[in-house]
């Protein structure tokens, strides 16, 4: 390829706050089957290399495709232009300065079957909400490099990063991994101009962390021109205000003593509901309508697979979910903690002198988001999103009208939610549900 000269040295510092849990594990079970990764200090982090990946997969570049990422195409290749800060979590600002760093939890997740028994449990580290983190990033521009593209990469990358549409770590389809940008800092060295100083850029790249050395700070609406980064350029997102009508109980196992034998999952003090929850009650209801409509069940156990994703270990295919489910924040909810007999569950008689606690929360508000993946590609199998967005449409009115319950003790009356009056259910983007109707009712 030869020797090209560079132009310019573009550095962008980002700080990062978890908007939900993160879950990225470095394979070890030390504590949980999943433990969140640690450096030799034990200092929590983000691979730069899953931030690369991730931004890979985002922009759909090949590795043999030419790119600010770099490729390789038998004895013609390059480097990545594009170089990616291991991302490190701070002390968070809410909290107490003496905090070592950010709140790791352990979350427990069990796999059911179709008959709502228990087929597998495992449980995780994960890294709360609110968690805040620097990373750094900067790329390269040499001569006959397509400058304007890259930039536009980038910005759509930062888009992404704040509308959700890139995700890191495990279970990223099921509430995890999801980022939002608090502020952004930039600095540009351009070769061969009167204002390059090659002793200042030496000593800006002995300290590319120190943030006093960049241009000020914006905030993401400040730095996009006052924009939000609403536009969802892969997916269609669907929120879906409600209201909880009774109780809701989501078990938080513990072992702690004095602690209660069934408490609600909170995360960073505030109750939620996980997408891992909200995902198997909408994929239970979506084998209920596409039956109740005549489809066969082999046909909606392949549409299942198609939207839900798949594992074969037979063929040795996989394909990822076509649905993105969002945890859920209750706000304004009441804990309510409830003490009664403990009760024997082989014959329903009580336990002599064995008391029962729980710590259920009452009320309150939330938001379910859901997006779904836009078939792009022609060539590829049709996924057939617009179909998915109708069958959505009747899950979001079942749960409205609170037939769809999620968590436990749904049998004395948990978990049911109402419609949200004071709010309207709003897409991403302008849907012709007419269309998706029809797209549906083709399938059967």
């Amino acid at each position: 390829m030869g020797n090209r000269s560079i132009k310019k040295r573009k550095y962008i510092a980002v700080k990062v706050r978890l908007a939900s849990p993160l879950s990225i594990s470095g394979g070890t079970d030390e504590m949980t089957d999943a433990d969140v990764l640690v450096n030799g200090s034990g200092e929590v982090f983000i691979p730069g290399t899953s931030l690369a990946g991730a931004i890979r997969n985002y922009l759909e570049l090949q590795k043999d495709e030419r790119g600010m990422m770099g490729y390789s195409r038998g004895k013609e290749g390059r480097m990545s232009a594009l170089y990616l800060s291991d991302l490190y979590f701070e002390n968070e600002e809410e909290r107490s300065q003496s905090s070592a760093g950010p709140t790791v939890s352990v979350r427990d997740g069990v796999k059911l079957t179709r008959e709502k028994t228990v087929e597998n449990k495992f449980d995780m580290q994960v890294i709360e909400t609110g968690a805040v983190g620097m990373m750094y990033l900067n790329y390269v521009i040499r001569e006959n490099d397509e400058e304007e593209i890259w930039d536009r990469d980038i910005h759509d990358v930062l888009c992404a990063i704040q509308n959700g549409s890139i995700r890191v770590g495990a279970n990223k389809n099921r509430g995890f991994g999801r980022l939002s940008i608090a502020k952004i800092w930039q600095k540009t060295f351009a070769y061969g101009e009167d204002s390059f100083d090659i002793s200042m850029w030496l000593g800006f790249k002995k300290n590319a962390k120190d943030i006093n050395l960049y241009s000020e700070g914006k905030t993401f609406e400040e730095w996009n021109g006052g924009q939000p980064a609403s536009v969802m350029k892969k997916y269609v997102k669907l929120t879906v205000p409600l209201k909880l009508t009774g109780g809701i109980s989501i078990r938080k196992y513990s072992t702690q003593p004095g602690k209660a034998d069934y408490e609600h999952l909170t995360c960073d003090g505030k109750p939620v509901i996980p997408g891992s929850s909200w995902n198997g009650a909408i994929r239970a209801d979506i084998r209920d309508i596409l039956t109740s409509l005549g489809m066969t069940q082999a046909r909606v156990e392949e549409w299942m697979d198609l939207w839900f994703g798949k594992v074969s270990v037979n063929d040795k295919t996989a394909w990822q979910s076509r649905v993105v489910v969002g945890e859920s924040v209750i706000e304004g909810a009441t804990a309510l903690p409830i003490t009664r007999n403990k009760i024997n569950r082989f014959d329903a008689s009580t336990i002599d002198g064995a008391l029962y606690s729980e710590i259920a929360y009452f009320g309150g508000r939330t938001k379910l988001e859901i997006m779904v993946r836009k078939d792009t590609d022609e060539s590829e199998n049709n996924y057939a999103f617009h179909a998915l967005l109708a069958v959505l449409e009747m899950v979001v009115k079942d749960i409205q009208e609170g037939y769809v319950p999620v968590g436990g003790l749904t049998a004395v009356g948990r978990g049911i939610f109402e419609k949200d009056e004071e709010h309207d259910v709003v897409f991403s983007e302008e849907i012709s549900m007419d269309n998706c109707r029809a797209e549906l009712y083709s399938l059967l």
